[in-house]
This record gives C-alpha cells, sequence and structure tokens, in this order.
C-alpha cells in the first residue's frame, strides 16, 4: 500500500522499499538519518551502513531485526555501525539472532504476529478478519523476504488447521486451535529482556560476576546467575527455561583444576556445565557472548571449537563495576566497557530498568 506524504513525493524504505511515512530526517552532527517504515518501523542508518556488501543479501533479516528492537521499546535502533570490519560481522552476525528460518518456524511468527494484532488493535475481537496485504509489518515478523511470501506460509496454517483464509490466502482468521498454538509459543519464544551468565561459582571469579551484571543492567537487561535464584524441582529444569526465556546469554570459560582432599575434583579444570549451558542456547539460536579469564591455564583449556568466536578477556585486578561514556570513544575499554558494547552490538538496547 503506497503512503503518500503531505509533498506528494514517494520516499522509499532504503531496507525493505515499502513507502515511507514520512520523509527521511537528517541527524545533525551526523552522517546519518532516521526512517520511519510501515514494514520495518523506525531506524537509524547511514549511507555507509546501507552500502556495505552484506546489506542486500539480508535485508529481511534487517527489517526483522528492526521490528524486534521497536517491539522492545527501542524507536531508533542503529542499522550497522560506522566502521567497515564492523559492519561486516554486524550483518553476518543478524543469522545467529534466532530469527526464524525455516517455513515451520515463520509460520509460528506469523500466528504470533496476527495474535498480536487482533488483542491489540482490535480489542480483543477474536472473530476479526485480518486483511494481511493492510499490514505490511506482517512481512518482517515472519522474517520474509517480501509480502509473496505470506499466501504461502497462510496455507501451511490453513493446512495446521490453525486459520481459516477465506478463499485467497490473504483474509485470514484464527481458529481455536491456533490460539492454543499461540498460548503454546507465547510460554516458549517470547522476547524477554532477560540476560543468562552462565559461569563458574568460584571465589576467584566474584568480581567478574559483579562486573558482568553491571554491564547486562547497563545495557538494559536482567541478569541471572543461577546460584542467585531458589527453584523448586529439578535445578536443571530450571536453567533450561531460564536459557530459553533470555534474550542472550554471556558464557565464562574461566576454569582452573580443583583440588579438594587431595583429589582431582574437575578433570582438566575445564567448566562442563558451562560448556552445556552455552551450547543449549546456541543450539535455541540464542547470541552467546563469550568471555574468559586472561591467564595462560584458563586459555589453554578454552576448547578449540570455541576458538574461531571472539572471546571477551579479562583480568581480576583490573575489573572494575564503572562504565563511561558509551557514546563517545574510550581509548582504553575497561572489561566492563568491553561487554557493554558487545552486547549493544550483539543485540541492542534492552528495556528493563532496575529496581532501586
Amino acid at each position: 500500500m503506497i503512503v503518500m506524504t503531505t509533498s506528494n513525493n514517494f520516499y522509499p524504505c532504503p531496507v525493505c522499499g515499502e513507502a515511507l511515512n514520512r520523509e527521511p530526517r537528517m541527524l545533525q552532527r551526523k552522517i546519518a538519518s532516521r526512517y520511519d517504515c510501515k514494514r520495518c518501523g523506525t531506524f537509524e542508518a547511514s549511507a555507509s551502513s546501507l552500502a556495505d556488501e552484506y546489506f542486500d543479501n539480508t535485508k529481511h533479516l534487517v527489517s526483522a531485526w528492526i521490528r524486534r528492537q521497536n517491539r522492545m521499546g527501542i524507536n531508533y535502533p542503529i542499522v550497522g555501525v560506522n566502521t567497515e570490519n564492523a559492519m561486516v560481522n554486524w550483518y553476518l552476525n543478524l543469522i545467529n539472532l534466532g530469527l526464524p528460518t525455516t517455513p515451520i518456524e515463520k509460520t509460528d511468527a506469523l500466528l504470533k504476529a496476527y495474535a498480536d494484532l487482533i488483542i491489540q488493535q482490535f480489542n480483543n475481537k477474536y472473530d476479526t478478519v485480518i486483511k494481511t496485504q493492510l499490514y505490511p509489518f506482517l512481512t518482517a515478523e515472519a522474517v520474509a523476504k517480501n509480502m509473496d511470501e505470506i499466501p504461502g506460509l497462510n496455507r501451511i496454517l490453513s493446512q495446521l488447521d490453525y486459520i481459516d483464509t477465506e478463499h485467497d490466502d490473504l483474509n485470514v482468521q484464527i481458529k481455536a486451535k491456533g490460539w492454543f498454538r499461540v498460548d503454546e509459543l507465547k510460554k516458549t519464544t517470547d522476547v524477554t529482556d532477560n540476560a543468562f551468565i552462565a559461569m563458574w561459582f568460584g571465589s576467584c571469579t566474584e568480581k567478574y560476576r559483579e562486573s558482568a551484571i553491571a554491564a547486562v543492567k547497563h545495557c538494559g537487561y536482567k541478569p541471572f546467575v543461577v546460584d542467585q535464584h531458589e527453584f523448586n524441582g529439578f535445578i536443571m529444569d530450571q536453567v533450561v527455561s531460564l536459557i530459553r526465556k533470555s534474550r542472550f546469554l554471556i558464557a565464562d570459560f574461566t576454569c582452573r583444576p580443583e583440588i579438594v582432599a587431595g583429589v582431582q575434583k574437575v578433570q582438566q579444570g575445564v567448566r562442563g556445565g558451562v560448556y552445556w549451558e552455552a551450547g543449549l542456547a546456541f543450539g535455541m539460536g540464542k547470541p552467546v557472548i563469550q568471555t574468559c579469564e586472561n591467564n595462560e591455564e584458563a586459555k589453554r583449556r578454552l576448547h578449540f571449537d570455541l576458538e574461531q568466536y571472539n572471546t571477551i578477556y579479562w583480568e581480576d585486578d583490573k575489573l572494575t563495576t564503572d562504565i563511561g561514556d558509551m557514546d563517545s570513544t574510550i581509548c582504553d575499554p575497561n572489561f566492563t566497557e568491553k561487554l557493554v558494547s558487545r552486547i549493544l552490538f550483539t543485540v541492542g538496547k534492552g528495556s528493563y530498568i532496575p529496581q532501586k
């Protein structure tokens, strides 16, 4: 649906090509503009980030990422960054954000989007028929490459008996079975502001814990460290549930051989639990941020499968919870500031506000 501006000019979105709601606004003192798109949402981007060689192949992922950021309360997330190497990593990282890729994952995402539309915009009139062509943002919610993909996803939803499609695959109505599926999905896949910290619980990591928690809170996320929470039942069930509901996971692979009463307690000193939790998160499509103590013993035991991923190293005597102005260049950032930058770069800013 084409939207004309007050000057009767057509302004296409640089990401999806849909008509913008208004003319792009150039930001003062920045080589970037702000955009307001019916499909993508509101975002900020520079000409260099939109010209990146990886941009064309990830446009639909960029669009979905913007919608996700807007949904979390971030009005103008920044697409890409201003350094060339970081931009490449930014676009490639979109693949690891847990966005739907398979037809079934996309149909689940589309079904949830239909349900949210009915609940939020139609005052809970559950028998509402949705005319999909009127809502371009459904394409981004389903991580579809274009609107032409929606009828095919609707046919799958219809075959699963989740929706009625009134003969043309564009007008849909959620059936009772579909609402049960929506309820099931919301229990397992809702985007939250939680962050899971997987680490060794020992005296040598106490300062690390404080620094990591400070970084997570600064970025607008609620940190979860298992030993700080009370649980009923089998603790690993709770761990799986927490990781499933977390936006991302920080895995600290610091390790040292432990000797208890002359007996080797942990063979080779490797933190098996952290590896298990990191692997679980990765398998769920959650971003995993790696950290480790900067000593040869710990670095030597870091498994070779993880060496291809960028790890943030820390030194105990340099750990602090101090965080400078992250909007300006910090010449010699401390570990907490590096972790803040990595979180913001990887998943953007959350909306969690710690209680005082």
